[in-house]
């Protein structure tokens, strides 16, 4: 199956794209390890043969441009950074990143690092030192986002590529130098096409990186006044009209979330010159959720007076992990809508709440469609957000695995 605006032919002619492995990557979360219960969700849970990617989320940096561990004592002291490089002694194939950012660490901090050429080479110094120290095998840049939030600057876009191709050159010296394998170098990039284009020079991120993490979800946030789906892979049918798609078919910056879907994002980087090898495409375990004004107007684009009720575990306002959302649909009945299950994930609503997320059958037509499209792999925010118990479907991590065997599996024709 080639998805493309619901038309069955693939995005172009693939007959030159460079064989590559097939990545399914997968971010680990530490603050996880803290939430109460069956919910806690550690190093020693994860499976290593799940992923080909283990993300580790979230390093940090001082104010003298040096890396140091955002929670020591979970990190380093309680062995959090051991536990999950020593997964690859089960797995040999396996490759271990840390990243570095993150929503909370926002732009400033950022900004000032990549404004500087002496700033650039103590952490880039710093880097190298700590991922091998600590036995990763490398770095994940995370910043959200250069050239669009407080403390940012115009310039953010070029320093920050700059930053990039120095890494990428110091991770290749280092490993003639040393006789190891290069250092692995990533970015998480957005979905909005206007904080692409403030943030993110293509072309140079492409040629430094080994591949992007695509933060695909999100496109509508708990903000907004109706509620939609956060994470389509297409736009649901009515967005069509008589003379073609409408303007939400695009992404637009509307009450504080990016409206769009996956398909035009992924077609965006293209065209600003990304590899398709080298894009991996998001898919969220979590769901975004919101409150109802009127519970007897619960579809999609319903009036919504704020962020759902935040779950038990997970404890975010507008955030439900798949395993409680599951939960929820199993034991406190929640009604679950499939209205385009081409375009988009189910949607399920009880009383004035209501949850859009990604089941299996949506993780199954977006892995397709990385796969149909021979675009560079699947990741998923988070593990520790999937149903990793199996207490739901019976199996362990059921979207991760759905996914990553349709990912797998033979292309049709």
């Amino acid at each position: 199956m080639c998805l493309v605006l619901g038309q069955t032919r693939c995005l172009d002619n693939h007959a030159a794209v460079k064989r590559t492995r097939k990545r399914v990557v997968c971010y680990y979360t530490n603050w996880s390890v803290y939430r109460q219960g069956l919910a806690k969700y550690q190093p020693a849970n994860i499976n290593p043969h799940l992923c080909t990617h283990l993300i580790y989320a979230f390093g940090t940096f001082n104010d003298d441009f040096e890396l140091e561990p955002s929670d020591k004592y979970q990190d380093i002291e309680k062995g959090g950074y051991a536990r999950f490089n020593g997964l690859k002694q089960y797995n040999r194939g396996l490759r271990t990143l840390l990243a570095l950012g993150g929503w909370n660490e926002g732009s400033g901090r950022f900004s000032e690092l990549v404004a500087e050429p002496e700033y650039r080479k103590t952490f880039i110094l710093s880097v190298i030192r700590y991922l091998r120290q600590y036995n990763f095998d490398g770095l994940d840049l995370d910043w959200e986002y250069p050239g669009s939030r407080a403390g940012s600057t115009y310039e953010d876009k070029d320093n920050y590529a700059t930053l990039c191709e120095e890494l990428r050159a110091a991770f290749d010296a280092e490993s003639v130098l040393t006789n190891r394998p290069a250092l692995l170098l990533t970015v998480a990039v957005p979905a909005g096409t206007k904080t692409i284009e403030k943030g993110f020079n293509v072309p140079r991120l492409n040629a430094a990186v080994d591949f992007f993490n695509i933060l695909a979800y999100d496109y509508h946030a708990v903000t907004d006044p109706l509620t939609d789906h956060h994470a389509p892979l297409l736009p649901a049918p009515d967005t069509f009209g008589s003379f073609g798609p409408g303007p939400s078919v695009e992404l637009n910056v509307v009450s504080g979330g990016e409206r769009g879907h996956s398909d035009y994002t992924v077609r965006f980087y293209l065209k600003l010159g990304a590899e398709r090898r080298k894009l991996v495409v998001g898919i969220p375990t979590y769901g975004r959720s919101f409150t109802l004004i009127d519970e007897r107007f619960n579809g999609l684009q319903a009036a919504a007076s704020g962020a759902g009720t935040k779950g038990k575990n997970t404890n975010e306002d507008g955030y439900l992990s798949f395993y409680e959302i599951c939960e929820h649909v199993a034991v406190d009945e929640w009604s679950v809508y499939r209205p385009h299950p081409d375009a988009m994930g189910p949607y399920a609503t009880k009383g004035q709440q209501w949850v859009g997320y990604d089941d299996e059958t949506a993780v199954k037509t977006k892995a397709e469609y990385v796969r149909d499209n021979h675009l560079g792999g699947i990741m998923f925010w988070s593990i520790d957000n999937d149903d990793f118990r199996g207490r739901c479907s019976g199996r362990p991590y059921p979207l991760i695995e759905a996914a990553k065997e349709a990912y797998l599996a033979p292309a049709p024709g």
